[in-house]
Order: structure tokens, then C-alpha cells, then sequence
């Protein structure tokens, strides 16, 4: 009885990681309202920026001290290549208001 027991349990661990590894390599959307700031104004680019760190903070993991080295690597990229990818959309708008002018 015992030693069927543990190959199941070994099979269904198997069957269930993959899931995991699936679950963390999701993409997340997460939005950011910049429809009311002028990105003229100083005030209203540092909000913007606010406002993206903020997001970045739910988009990729920020609770990362309990986390084992390697899943505090990749939620390090995470953080660094969203805000990066962040911050040219954030310029990208800025030129555009500005041309509006």
C-alpha cells in the first residue's frame, strides 16, 4: 500500500510543477492614468512617475525577501525592464504633448 502511495504522490508533484513554472511566466497588464497630467509640467511628470513605480510595485514581485535567489533575479528584471519599457512610453508622451503645442 505504501509503495503505491509514493509514486502517485511523486507523478502528481511532477504533473504540478509545470504549472507553477506557467504561472510565473504570465505577462501582467497593469495600466496607469495619465490622462489628467500635463507632461509639461515638472509636478505632473514626477506624479507620472509615481504612478508607474507604483505599478511596477503590483506588476512585479516587491515582497522578494522571502523569495529564493533565482525568483529574486527575475522579479529584479521584471522590475528593471518594465520600468524601463515604462519610462520610454512616459518620454514617447511627453514628445507628443509637446509637439501638440
Amino acid at each position: 500500500m505504501k509503495h503505491r502511495l509514493i509514486p502517485a504522490l511523486v507523478a502528481g508533484c511532477l504533473a504540478w510543477a509545470p504549472m507553477v513554472v506557467q504561472a510565473s511566466d504570465t505577462t501582467t497588464t497593469v495600466r496607469v492614468d495619465m490622462r489628467a497630467l500635463d507632461l509639461r509640467a515638472p509636478g505632473d511628470v514626477k506624479t507620472a512617475e509615481r504612478r508607474i513605480e507604483r505599478a511596477i510595485r503590483i506588476a512585479c514581485r516587491s515582497d522578494v525577501e522571502h523569495l529564493s535567489f533565482k525568483a529574486r533575479r527575475v522579479a529584479r528584471q521584471c522590475r528593471e525592464t518594465t520600468r524601463e519599457l515604462a519610462m520610454q512610453k512616459l518620454q514617447g508622451r511627453q514628445l507628443r504633448q509637446l509637439a501638440a503645442q
